[in-house]
């Protein structure tokens, strides 16, 4: 059996190992909402990026319309869907996919994504094929 010195040791070891876990995730970065008038439409465009499974989430008017993950070394992700009856679809470059890596990889895609400027993550959210707003992570 424990002592009661032993029991407060494990507890309060085990608040700080919690604490610590909830501090180590990293919460989504978030675009600011965007709204758009479309063909009498009301559009209201919003995402979140997770940083750790490098997963893009858009929403229109608050539904997650739609979702990917851009692929290894690929800063690029095009997504598309129907919704209220039109095309909606987004191009996204996001420079830290490529930028955000350590070592040599990481300085080569900064420096050559500097001098293309393109070091943003961004999507281009078109509707019916026309570029209609763009969101920032």
């Amino acid at each position: 059996m424990h002592s009661p010195l032993t029991r407060s040791t494990l507890a309060v070891l085990g608040i700080v190992c919690a604490g610590l876990l909830a501090a180590c995730s990293t919460a989504p970065r978030v675009a600011q909402k965007k709204s758009v008038e479309v063909a009498g439409h009301k559009f209201e465009f919003g995402g979140e990026y997770d940083t750790r499974q490098r997963s893009l989430t858009l929403s229109v008017n608050a539904d997650p319309a739609m979702s990917g993950k851009f692929p290894p070394y690929t800063p690029t992700l095009h997504l598309s869907t129907k919704y209220q009856g039109l095309d909606v679809e987004a191009s996204c470059y996001f420079g830290s996919v490529l930028g955000g890596k350590s070592g040599v990889l990481g300085i080569v895609a900064s420096s050559v994504q500097g001098g293309l400027g393109k070091s943003a993550d961004k999507c281009d959210v078109l509707v019916q094929g026309k570029v209609v707003e763009a969101l920032y992570f």
